[in-house]
């Protein structure tokens, strides 16, 4: 499975949301728009590798391998038993998340790993107390904040769980706490010098939060993190609290998060992947009772993840074939057509027929970050100039120092895109607006997506003013 899961780690397109996290790498710094800075730490790390999709994603792929071994190292030192910590590995390693299959280049990998790392930090704490052990926690819970903001509520459950069940570790674990608090201050700096940009767009542009109301939970993204919230804590609930010995570290570092995050769900969209570091809690409680149960109920755990994790590994494997190989499979099996379309092949032939109008000097213009940020995977700059959260970032790495006198403006889907008053603010910044141009992409017959080029000329005197991006 780990080879199937690297096959389609290095032949998989990089995602629209990793190009965009790609492109913070080029730019180091200690925070970002819409994320702590450790993705783009670690996408820098496969930067010094080579520019290829599965060399920018090995950091990634090593992060979940160290995840499930720092799980099974937590587990072993709770239960005192290998097999635990075998168990727990195993258990993380299933979880069906497609994101994690092709060990994709976002916050998700580097959130797990931080977290895993803290927990087994804890864990060795307890066992016994040292400096090393302190720094050691510190440090991965500054990691596991640096990754998320959500992570926080780690560092909230550590505290608590030394607070109500190890008094004997307070000030050890605080101690490390407060490690986790002074090694913030760099990324506070950086948001109070771009107007706490970081926090205004997670808790206002993406997950705006509104008066409280039973409606918020009615959206197809907060009812699956219901689900899987719901199962995090019924089954820390069962097997870390109602059984014997009780896993306190377990219950504090994988309870708190599911709970607030159900409260939040009333007032905004919430995320399943937000829960991924709880589940990694929870594995380490799967792998303790494992180790106690019988071999049937083993045998019924690891067949219930696996057949699930072979689904996810199997969609990721099939998108990462080549072409010709999707093609076939479509005149084999019809049925499969329109359900694995994952719109990432587009990009490179979009910046394909791009390349020489860019090569001549003429500026590209596009409505979407996430077409911004894989033209620019591909080898071509280009300007964003619609209001989005992440504008204001991109126009201090990429803002023109003039209007540029010709530009291409690529809009996805519709000839203007979807933002609305582009055309409007289009045709009031420059003299001359072309007729748009069509490119329709395919991938094995099955459409990935739909372009469309305006030629621009001429910009008018305020077009600066008019233009969002400019």
């Amino acid at each position: 499975m780990s080879l199937l899961r690297a096959y389609a780690a290095f032949n998989f397109p990089l995602t629209a949301d990793e190009t965009y996290y790609w492109s913070w790498s080029l730019h180091p710094a200690f925070g970002y728009t819409d994320h702590p800075p450790m993705v783009a730490w670690l996408i820098t790390a496969g930067n010094w590798l080579g520019h290829s999709f599965g060399l920018v994603r090995l950091p990634f792929v090593i992060a979940e391998a160290v995840a499930a071994i720092a799980v099974g190292m937590a587990a072993a030192i709770i239960a005192g038993n290998a097999r635990a910590g075998a168990f727990a590995a195993v258990v993380l390693t299933l979880i069906p998340q497609t994101k994690l299959e092709f060990a994709e280049c976002i916050p998700d990998g580097a959130y797990v790993l931080s977290w895993s790392l803290a927990v087994w930090a804890a864990a060795a704490l307890a066992r016994r107390v040292s400096p090393q052990a302190i720094v050691a926690l510190g440090f991965a819970l500054a990691a596991t904040v640096y990754s998320r903001t959500f992570g926080w509520a780690l560092v909230f459950g550590v505290f608590a769980w030394a607070l109500t069940a190890r008094r004997d570790l307070l000030r050890p674990v605080a101690a490390a706490c407060a490690i986790a608090v002074v090694a913030y201050i760099p990324f506070l700096a950086w948001n109070a010098s771009v107007g706490w940009e970081t926090f205004a767009f997670e808790f206002v542009h993406r997950q705006s939060m509104t008066t409280f109301s039973i409606v918020k939970l009615v959206n197809i993204d907060t009812v699956r993190f219901l689900f899987f919230g719901g199962l995090i804590v019924v089954l820390t609930w069962l097997l870390a609290l109602r059984r014997s010995p009780r896993l306190s570290l377990v219950a504090w570092t994988a309870l708190p998060l599911p709970i607030a995050l159900f409260l939040f769900s009333f007032a905004m969209k919430t995320e399943s992947y937000w829960i991924l570091g709880p589940a990694a809690s929870l594995s380490i409680a799967c792998g303790i009772r494992l180790a106690q149960a019988g071999a049937v109920w083993r045998r019924v755990t690891f067949a219930v993840l696996g057949i699930s994790t072979a689904y996810a590994t199997a969609t990721a494997v099939f998108l990462a074939l080549p072409e010709r190989a999707q093609a076939a499979a479509f005149s084999a099996q019809p049925s499969l057509r329109s359900q694995f379309s994952s719109g990432v092949y587009a990009y490179r032939p979009l910046a394909d027929d791009l390349r020489a109008d860019a090569a001549s000097g003429i500026t590209i213009y596009t409505d979407r970050y996430e077409t911004s940020a894989e033209l620019l995977w591909y080898g071509i700059p280009s300007d964003i100039v619609v209001h989005t959260g992440q504008l204001p970032q991109w126009m201090r790495w990429y803002r023109p120092a003039e209007v540029p006198q010709h530009a291409d403006l690529v809009t996805f889907r519709t000839p203007f895109g979807d933002a609305l008053g582009l055309e409007q603010s289009v045709r009031a910044a420059y003299v001359h607006v072309g007729t748009p141009k069509i490119l329709d992409y395919r991938y094995a017959g099955e459409p990935e997506g739909t372009f469309y080029v305006t030629r621009l000329d001429d910009p008018r005197p305020d077009a600066r003013n008019v233009l969002p991006g400019l």
